[in-house]
């Protein structure tokens, strides 16, 4: 723990305190919200930045507004907050399923919203059910906020869209309507398990007709992916068993899996295929 111990940590009390901290290059710092990711990378020896900006408690990250067509949720905002917000489950509910399998209690208690998309690790648990809603990350400088589409957000392993003086703020994701979400996850256990797998889907049915559909797998690849081919094979077409075994089988064929310490790359591929089965034997 010695290298932490020569970290400078700055504890700004407003948002606009934090931008200017990151602008300037003399005092930007890494930024640091719960630190359930980052505090367990230093503990085991990853080198260490010369400051920290602490975004714990910023207000003005720390909420979650509902409107018409959309949810905005803070990038502070926890897991243990999001599960057990009633208008989130209503709304978005595969982020909600997501939020409750980061960790244990304690590191959904700390762990934000904001820090599992900044982190960009391929098991971020929440990424995949964010893409499914086509939603937007809200970035904010001291030159002002811009938005960029979450399916351009993550650029590579541990990779995201963002500059050096910008800060998550905030998530925009379209409600989902008449849609139907669902959030899976495969893992060495029940709870408390790195992904080997996850899926998040979120598809519309109408008279036994696929309107529309969203899927997204994680731990599959350098970066969250939308399975772009399953979507258009399935979009018009009338849900049968027939139609669900040749998604399941397009799946797995269009997907390039990693492989890793937890799983192999075959497994994965044949995982892939069962979770987007599993997703449209639940619509």
């Amino acid at each position: 723990m010695k290298n932490i111990e020569k970290i400078a940590f700055q504890f700004p009390t407003t948002l606009a305190a934090a931008l200017r901290l990151q602008a300037n290059e003399k005092t930007r710092g890494k930024l640091l919200a719960g630190g359930t990711d980052l505090m367990v990378q230093w503990a085991s020896g990853v080198p260490t930045p010369e400051r920290v900006t602490s975004l714990w408690n910023l207000p003005e990250i720390s909420a979650i507004r509902v409107l018409a067509d959309h949810v905005e949720i803070g990038a502070g905002v926890t897991h243990a907050f999001l599960v057990d917000c009633q208008p989130l489950r209503t709304h978005v509910p595969a982020l909600v399923t997501a939020a409750g399998t980061v960790g244990a209690k304690q590191i959904q208690a700390r762990g934000t919203l904001g820090g599992n998309v900044a982190n960009a690790s391929p098991a971020g648990d929440t990424a995949p059910a964010l893409l499914v809603t086509d939603g937007t990350v809200v970035l904010a400088s001291q030159a002002g906020e811009r938005e960029v589409s979450l399916s351009q957000f993550w650029t590579g392993y541990r990779q995201i869209a963002a500059r050096p003086d910008e800060i998550i703020v905030a998530f925009r994701l379209p409600k989902r309507g008449k849609a139907r979400e669902r959030f899976r996850k495969i893992g060495t256990r029940r709870a408390q398990a790195i992904s080997k797998v996850m899926a998040a889907s979120r598809i519309r049915v109408q008279k036994g007709v696929i309107v529309s559909a969203a899927i997204a797998l994680g731990s599959v690849a350098p970066t969250p992916v939308r399975l772009t081919q399953v979507e258009q094979f399935l979009a018009g077409k009338k849900l049968t068993p027939a139609l669900i075994a040749e998604a399941e089988k397009l799946a797995q064929t269009t997907v390039q899996p990693i492989a890793d310490i937890r799983s192999t790359a075959e497994y994965r591929r044949w995982a892939s295929g069962r979770l987007v089965r599993d997703a449209l034997e639940h619509l």
